[in-house]
């Protein structure tokens, strides 16, 4: 049963990405202004997600307690990931490709792809929405320091004014106000948040096929180390985090939780990380396009494997 509702959810998340793909490819949307419509994303509906995750649960000492483990389980699992593969391919990082790839074999599509997952395969369990914002917000961190570093190899680009102001942690500690102080939100600002919140897949998934329609196609499936980065990120390291949490001493439910964002295909912030620093764009583009492509074998696979 499993793998027929991650099939479905791939599949209707794939589905989004097909109006972006036809509006620029016939050019009712002009390709200059897909960056505005990524910064809607960042900026509008990717905060409002956070918070949408977090207001699902009430505040309690198990609540505290996971959203740290969370946390905790994104900084090793992720940073274990790059660590691991930035010291395999020491050698070769003077090319930027390699660099892509290190980077996408642990930076994956957790919260646009990873919420309407959790929320699909478990929707007796609303601690796991929660749970993804403690994981996303490691990832943002690494983004900003470990990553940066690696696609720059500048420690000059590592900011901690950026791992605190970005908009990803402005809206985690917002809603951590909200989840602390118990702070009970008017109905039409749970709304609010709720409509911005839910625009974020959608409006991700849009945009991937407003790239994908202004990109060569060939290269995007010829290259073989983007199947590599692929195969890191979507078989590795969610089997690592499988095995990891499978002796770990938490609960089956959280367990699920983490493997499952662990098995997004590449985020999207590969991609914008290598616009902001100027390096890699195209290989950045085809890999986060090819393993979202790949993600309708890859998380169905997977998650059969782990629901069971």
């Amino acid at each position: 049963m499993s793998f027929w509702i991650t099939l479905q959810t791939v599949l209707l998340m794939l589905a989004y990405s097909v109006p972006g793909y036809l509006l620029v490819r016939f050019k009712k949307i002009p390709q200059d202004d897909i960056p505005s419509f990524a910064n809607v994303l960042l900026y509008a509906c990717a905060p409002f997600q956070t918070m949408y995750a977090m207001h699902k649960v009430e505040l309690s000492g198990y609540m505290v307690k996971y959203l740290g483990i969370a946390f905790v389980c994104g900084v090793v699992m992720m940073g274990g990931m790059l660590a691991l593969c930035y010291f395999l391919l020491r050698k070769k990082q003077d090319k930027v490709i390699y660099r892509i790839i290190v980077v996408s074999a642990a930076m994956g599509n957790c919260g646009f792809m990873g919420i309407p997952m959790v929320e699909a395969l478990m929707p007796e369990y609303p601690q796991g929405v929660a749970f993804t914002s403690g994981f996303f917000l490691a990832m943002n961190m690494l983004m900003w320091t470990a990553v940066s570093f690696i696609y720059t190899r500048d420690r000059n680009y590592i900011s901690v004014k950026k791992v605190f102001l970005n908009p990803s942690v402005i809206a985690m500690g917002a809603a951590l106000i909200v989840f602390f102080g118990r702070i009970d939100l008017p109905a039409t600002v749970v709304k609010f948040i709720d409509v911005l919140g839910t625009m974020s897949t959608p409006l991700c998934m849009l945009i991937l096929g407003m790239r994908l329609a202004v990109i060569p196609i060939k290269p995007m499936f010829t290259r073989p180390a983007q199947y590599a980065a692929c195969a890191l990120k979507q078989i590795a390291f969610p089997l690592m985090a499988f095995a990891l949490l499978y002796f770990a001493p938490v609960e089956r439910e959280f367990a699920r939780t983490i493997v499952i964002l662990c098995a997004m295909p590449v985020g999207n912030l590969v991609l914008s990380f290598a616009e902001i620093l100027g390096q890699g764009q195209d290989v950045a583009a085809n890999t986060v396009l090819l393993s979202t492509l790949l993600s309708l074998a890859t998380v169905p696979a997977l998650m059969a494997m782990v629901m069971a």
